[in-house]
């Protein structure tokens, strides 16, 4: 499918695994696209990632991603990636907890903006 001219749209949260060792890093990749007229306009963009333990609710971590479309991060039109690294910090301790990572991308520079939102897969911590 493809994306309309004036959207943005998250397409997926991406892991290396399902199960992560606790008190180590989780390296997190969020897929996103920009319809090409939007992107022409320079609009600034805000792609956030949060991490939520849902076993013992807890935000674990919550990261983001500013600028304008053009930009380094988002160099042309269509689909872009996003990397993150939630720190080993955030997970330490919490060996058997279940973890739901979130994306977020607004875009557009003023009113009316345009959002879409992903749950990721839930990620396990283990001993």
């Amino acid at each position: 499918m493809t994306i309309a001219q004036n959207d943005v749209n998250v397409i997926t949260i991406e892991s290396d695994n399902d199960d992560f060792t606790a008190g180590t890093a989780i390296n997190l990749k969020v897929r996103a696209e920009v319809g090409g007229t939007l992107f022409g306009t320079g609009g600034r963009y805000r792609v956030r990632l949060t991490l939520t333990d849902i076993t013992n609710p807890t935000l674990l971590d919550s990261q983001e991603t500013v600028g304008n479309f053009g930009d380094a991060n988002w160099p042309a039109a269509g689909d872009n990636l996003f990397s993150f690294s939630v720190p080993a910090a955030a997970t330490a301790g919490r060996s058997g907890d279940l973890l739901q990572p979130q994306a977020r991308l607004v875009g557009n520079a003023a009113a009316p903006f345009d959002n879409s939102f992903v749950v990721g897969d839930t990620l396990l911590l283990t001993p």
